[in-house]
């Protein structure tokens, strides 16, 4: 199935699911959503979008899949805004825990 297809809410659950499996429950925390609109959840998790996906050799392709990016500019205020809403539930949840 092409990305463009799989809705933004399935691909930003699966950034979330590889981020708890790679930095853990807390990463959510060193996540500021106001500042998403300019620098991007890996951006802020790894300091640097591209040399990230450089040194983990991710695709265009499985990038987009985990919504870390969007196939078109014209997706990117959806996926903001999705990973804006995940981040704050998860935040919330996670600090009750």
């Amino acid at each position: 199935m092409a990305t463009a297809q799989i809705s933004v809410e399935a691909r930003v659950a699966a950034g979330v699911d590889h981020l708890d499996r790679v930095l853990g429950a807390g990463w959510p925390h060193r996540v500021d959503v106001d500042d998403l609109p300019f620098r991007d959840v890996i951006s802020q998790l790894y300091g640097d979008f591209f040399s990230w996906r450089s040194r983990e050799g991710w695709s265009d392709e499985s990038v987009f899949a985990a919504g870390f990016d969007a196939p078109t500019l014209g997706g990117v205020p959806e996926l903001i805004c999705e990973w804006t809403r995940r981040i704050n539930a998860l935040q919330a949840a996670r600090l009750a825990a």
